[in-house]
């Protein structure tokens, strides 16, 4: 059974992720993501600004070591199941329910992990987002 996770994706002072398509998400050093797996399903969330969901995507790969990037040394390859630039995405305030608010519970997170209420509420209002802007 494949569990939900809440990625952010980018940092508060980085705003380059309007256009996010790398195969791939990073994960920050001191925080190996030791319970997401091979597809496992993740709601990219846009840090810095939008504070918007903007992709639904499926983990390919088990977690490996990055040396590429010292300051992200863990990554996941991932298929996007579903993607809209950050500035069109839903704003996380519309995935939060009403037993927790997920912005909140992001603060200084590499990502949660989502109930599946959460993520059905993310999946059903990207596809509603890609649609209208398809």
């Amino acid at each position: 059974m494949s569990a939900y996770w809440l990625k952010p994706i980018g940092t508060v002072e980085e705003h380059g992720v309007e256009q996010y398509s790398r195969p791939y998400v990073d994960f920050a050093k001191n925080r190996r993501p030791r319970r997401i797996h091979r597809g496992d399903h993740l709601v990219l969330y846009a840090v810095g600004g939008t504070k918007r969901v903007f992709a639904l995507a499926e983990a390919t790969s088990e977690v490996y070591e990055n040396r590429e990037y010292p300051r992200w040394p863990y990554r996941v390859d991932v298929r996007y199941l579903v993607k809209v630039p950050a500035s069109l995405g839903v704003h996380i305030d519309e995935v939060s329910t009403s037993e927790r608010d997920l912005l909140r519970s992001l603060l200084r997170a590499s990502y949660i992990e989502l109930s599946p209420e959460e993520y059905q509420r993310a999946a059903a209002k990207l596809r509603a987002a890609a649609a209208r802007n398809s």
